[in-house]
């Protein structure tokens, strides 16, 4: 038997979903990792997202009634207020009712967020960034996002779109993006952007292990890429240190605009290896404006790939302070 009230906590990415389960005591009692699916569409993703939950609850013993509320970590832009997401790209969803739906078919209250504030927040709560009034958390994953906390809010900007830093333009002529721009930075440093460059080299010929990962070379991920990187294939390190350069270069001036204490970088490309993090803290160093350039450090998430986990637990408390 739960002797505690129960916060559901979700992290919805373009790949993967995290589900878990917060008791009062701060403490993680259920955890489940799966696979987003998101060509199947928003409605069987919220399906599967809740009942994920049921199967954890069932997991530890509890029953919908522990449930009080469930926080939701989902890339945007979206409108934290309304519950509607307006527009994901990597989910490929466009003006989605979430909150709604969600509510339909598990009667409980629910709280989105966008994924970089959520991380932002969990960092600040639980992670590298506490007790720091100014800290910027970048999210390098599928794509590219960030989330600014000042004085331990999240900062959102005049129409709740501050930290969409993934569609800044970093190259005028670079690739095309999956918001319908070019040259911007997600489409130049994500995990999607190294996948692609991967699987065009594999199928150019380039002489290069990839190949070896995936009979598909539509298969290749970003994750195949570090791998293959570490391992010192030329090719990979090639793709992770230009989108590293690139990565540089957004972060140099995220640090111009907001001048925080710390940049944490998150997301399952940074996480999974630490090349890519060597190549990005050099270029921010060359092309950070003097003294930020020296005085901000560029860290790891402290939470891992957990970060916008415990940010969407917190989203009901932090509302309210």
């Amino acid at each position: 038997m739960i002797s505690t009230k129960l916060t559901g906590a979700v992290d919805i990415g373009g790949t993967k979903i995290l589900v878990g389960l917060i008791n009062q005591s701060d403490e993680l009692l259920a955890r489940r990792r799966v696979e987003t699916l998101a060509e199947q569409g928003a409605e069987n993703i919220i399906a599967r997202t809740v009942l994920t939950l049921h199967e954890l609850l069932q997991e530890i013993g509890a029953s919908k009634e522990d449930l009080e509320v469930i926080g939701c970590s989902i890339p945007g832009p979206l409108d934290s207020k309304s519950g509607v997401v307006h527009f994901s790209p990597n989910l490929q969803w466009r003006n989605v009712p979430f909150v709604d739906l969600m509510q339909r078919l598990i009667n409980v209250p629910v709280m989105i967020d966008d994924d970089a504030h959520c991380a932002a927040l969990g960092e600040a709560w639980m992670g590298g960034a506490r007790g720091k009034d100014c800290a910027v958390y970048v999210t390098i994953s599928t794509g590219i996002g960030a989330g600014i906390v000042i004085g331990g809010k999240i900062y959102r900007g005049a129409h709740g779109s501050a930290g969409e830093i993934g569609h800044m333009t970093i190259e005028a002529a670079g690739p095309p993006c999956s918001c319908g721009n070019f040259g911007c930075f997600e489409a130049l440093a994500s995990g999607s952007a190294i996948a692609s460059r991967a699987r065009q080299a594999v199928i150019h010929g380039d002489q290069t292990d990839l190949s070896t990962f995936c009979d598909d070379p539509g298969q290749i991920s970003a994750e195949h890429v570090v791998r293959a990187a570490e391992s010192g294939d030329d090719v990979a390190l090639r793709i992770i240190e230009s989108a590293g350069n690139y990565a540089g270069i957004g972060l140099a001036a995220v640090a111009s605009a907001y001048d925080p204490e710390i940049i944490i970088v998150g997301g399952g490309v940074v996480l999974s290896g630490s090349i890519m993090l060597q190549h990005a803290r050099r270029s921010f160093r060359e092309r950070a404006i003097f003294p930020l350039s020296s005085l901000i450090p560029i860290v790891p998430a402290a939470l891992g790939e957990e970060s916008s986990l415990w940010g969407a637990a917190s989203l009901f408390s932090s509302m309210r302070r």
